[in-house]
């Protein structure tokens, strides 16, 4: 039997022979590390719709898609994420009012306002900032569509209706020239048709249509508009630690030990692939990815005969070799076949140590730590105090930020509908308490907030 783990990777299991087999891509482990930000282009647009400049985010517009398929093919970092939106909620949003105490100390002085209340109540702003904090935990980043009180086009003040979310795969950011001015979304009912949204930007004198659309985002180093995800180097330990159950299991359900690892060169397949494609010309089919798939599986099937009977004298496997041209230099490549030493036990404690430091390197990568993201060493939980610190640490310095991200859409609409009040909505945290600092009547209870 051969299954394939993803598309570049397989476990064959036989009576005689199992093997597993990889494909590799020379250029890039050696010249070119590979890396997950190849999906950014350093160009300001890569294609044209109609008569717009596509501004794609990583490659194809779909890489929050491939971050949602990534994340939850895992058995961890979905929880590490969601850890994170807890984090960042911390008792939800509330509204507030800055000021300096006596002592000079900027505070927040949590406040009621029935008017404002009621006017988030109305569109189920909850709802709607929860969604944002989603997103931006994984991407670090979301889109909310403004919708206008009709008035204003009379002569009245701007006034922001209500704000919905908007699921991050859909728009499509575009401009007639070189900066992003607007946003492509097809309408959910007639996927042929597009629906056309200016940008909204945090300045009410931009307000020119009805319905606009802002990109609320932590901005990356050198890029120009979108988020780079932070999630995006962990991706690769993510993979891995996503593989290590199927290797496992793979193992467990046949219970027949690897003898052999195969390898062969990315640059084979490229061959492959292009002389399917010229095949399919000659024939005036079109040519499916399938087809190489279905290659590899009937060379796969060919290698594992020939291992199955390889004490036989006279049996062999041939491979072409692959020339690539690097520089001044010559490189040939071609299939290698390793035999492994068979020790079951070393064999699960590698796999096992590659997905705890995979746990590790998640948790890291999100922004938390494995104190908060539960990733400790050997998959143990952290100790009291390394929690406490580590939590007051990400409140005292990883909270800030994120709350202007994810709040810029609701404190813009408030600043525009009430343009003399001083509230703003911000998410209300509780002071950490270690467990030594409490009596026996308050463990397991924290303190209120003394913002004021």
């Amino acid at each position: 039997m051969i299954e394939f783990i993803d598309e570049e990777s397989a476990i064959s299991t036989d009576e005689k022979a199992s093997f597993t087999f990889e494909v590799i891509d020379k250029r890039r482990n050696t010249t070119q590390p590979w890396s997950p930000l190849d999906v950014f282009t350093n160009r300001g647009y890569v294609s044209r719709f109609q008569d717009w400049n596509i501004f794609p985010y990583g490659e194809n517009n779909n890489l929050p898609l491939s971050i949602r398929n990534i994340v939850y093919a895992n058995s961890i970092v979905p929880g590490i994420l969601n850890k994170k939106t807890g984090l960042n909620w911390g008792k939800g949003p509330k509204l507030y009012e800055e000021r300096f105490d006596a002592d000079g100390s900027l505070i927040r002085k949590w406040q009621k306002d029935a008017t404002i209340e009621k006017w988030l109540k109305s569109w189920n702003s909850d709802k709607f900032l929860l969604k944002g904090t989603v997103d931006f935990s994984h991407i670090e980043s979301y889109y909310a569509k403004f919708i206008f009180k009709k008035g204003w086009r009379l002569g009245d003040s701007p006034f922001i209706h209500r704000i919905e979310h908007i699921q991050s795969y859909r728009p499509m950011v575009v401009g007639k020239r070189q900066t992003p001015t607007h946003i492509l979304m097809e309408k959910k009912d007639d996927p042929n048709q597009y629906e056309v949204y200016p940008l909204q930007y945090t300045d009410a004198d931009l307000v020119k249509a009805s319905q606009s659309v802002m990109y609320t985002n932590l901005p990356s180093f050198c890029s120009d508009f979108f988020s780079i995800p932070q999630i995006l180097g962990s991706i690769p330990w993510i993979v891995q630690s996503t593989n290590v159950p199927k290797f496992l299991e793979a193992l467990s359900k046949n219970s027949i030990n690897i003898k052999y690892h195969i390898t062969s060169p990315q640059e084979f397949w490229n061959q492959k692939r292009d002389e399917l494609k010229d095949q399919c010309a000659d024939k005036n089919i079109s040519y499916d990815e399938k087809m190489l798939k279905a290659l590899k599986r009937k060379m796969l099937r060919d290698i594992q005969k020939v291992l199955s009977t390889i004490e036989n004298a006279g049996k062999f496997w041939h491979s072409e070799q692959v020339m690539f041209v690097e520089g001044m230099n010559i490189i040939e490549m071609g299939w290698k076949i390793t035999p492994i030493d068979t020790k079951m036990g070393d064999i699960v404690k590698a796999h096992i140590d590659i997905a705890n430091k995979a746990d590790q390197s998640a948790s890291t990568g999100v922004g938390i730590g494995g104190s908060l993201g539960n990733t400790g060493d050997k998959g143990k939980a952290n100790g009291g105090s390394e929690q406490y610190y580590a939590l007051n640490n990400y409140l005292q310095t990883g909270i800030d930020i994120p709350e202007m991200v994810i709040m810029d859409p609701i404190n813009f609409a408030i600043k525009t509908n009430w343009p003399d009040s001083n509230l703003k909505l911000g998410f209300y945290h509780l002071e950490p308490q270690r467990q030594e600092d409490m009596t026996s009547g308050d463990r397991n209870k924290v303190a209120d907030f003394k913002a004021s």
